[in-house]
């Protein structure tokens, strides 16, 4: 049980410079509805956050879903809300070429230069590799270079300069749409008809919000209420890049579990899909 006179500490991992800003505004109003010290901490690696909370100095974390089960299965953390992003709980992952591109399909990534994110984002590098070797593609060999540009703007910004053939990110359509709702380029300010798909991969669960084991199950159902009262407010979305929480049902993690109970713990010391 999290001690009531210790902060109750809300930890991120982002590079962004207003990260700490729009984490203390988020705080501030998640205080207000449970009437407790919230606290806002930054990091720069996801090794940072998942070292923290396992020491029990993070109470509850925003995290991918790939770094929360790990954190489960450490029984450091409990996976409880699940973010959405128009109006989904969850998303794909996209390799994106240039429309002028010659790449045709995955088949033509060959010899091909790659941007990613990070070797734990689960959009910008896990479920891309995992369909192209589902493809029959060796991920190992198939690029002639692979960077790792940290963010999901970075790599945009990195195919659209021409210092990548290829990147990958995050894309969510509705239902029956072929123009995606969201995605890691539009979000950084480019447009759909500038960029062409040549895979996607998923569906893969939104990022997470989990509570450390030391916080006991009120306090949990507190902050996890509250959060969901702040909804779409104007902070998280800016921050979280949400528009809302909803309850994590166990099934909605099965595939995901079991794809890290075959692999190598996931949550790695690597720098920040911010």
């Amino acid at each position: 049980m999290a001690d009531a006179a210790v902060p109750i500490r809300f930890a991120i991992v982002s590079g962004a410079p207003a990260a700490h800003a729009l984490l203390h505004a988020v705080c501030s109003e998640l205080a207000k509805q449970v009437d407790l010290e919230v606290s806002p901490l930054v990091f720069r690696s996801y090794g940072s956050l998942a070292d923290e909370m396992k020491a029990g100095n993070v109470h509850l974390a925003w995290a991918p879903p790939l770094l929360a089960i790990d954190l489960e299965r450490a029984g450091s953390a409990t996976v409880a809300l699940c973010s959405k992003r128009a109006g989904r709980v969850d998303y794909q992952a996209a390799l994106f070429v240039p429309k002028g591109s010659d790449i045709e399909d995955p088949k033509g990534l060959q010899g091909k230069r790659v941007a990613w994110v990070a070797k734990e984002s689960a959009a910008g590098y896990i479920f891309p590799r995992l369909k192209l070797r589902a493809l029959g593609l060796d991920p190992e060999t198939l690029f002639s270079e692979e960077s790792f540009r940290r963010t999901h703007e970075a790599v945009v910004r990195a195919v659209l300069a021409g210092d990548a053939d290829v990147g990958a990110t995050y894309v969510s359509y509705e239902e029956g749409q072929k123009t995606p709702k969201t995605a890691g380029w539009l979000d950084a300010g480019a447009e759909s008809d500038e960029l062409r798909v040549v895979l996607t991969a998923g569906p893969i669960p939104a990022d997470v919000i989990a509570f450390a084991t030391s916080v006991d199950s009120p306090l949990q159902l507190k902050l996890g209420d509250a959060l969901k009262a702040l909804g779409n407010n104007e902070s998280i979305r800016a921050l979280l890049n949400a528009d809302g929480f909803e309850p994590a049902s166990l099934a909605h993690f099965d595939e995901l579990r079991k794809l890290v109970a075959k692999a190598t713990p996931v949550a790695t010391k690597e720098t920040p899909d911010a």
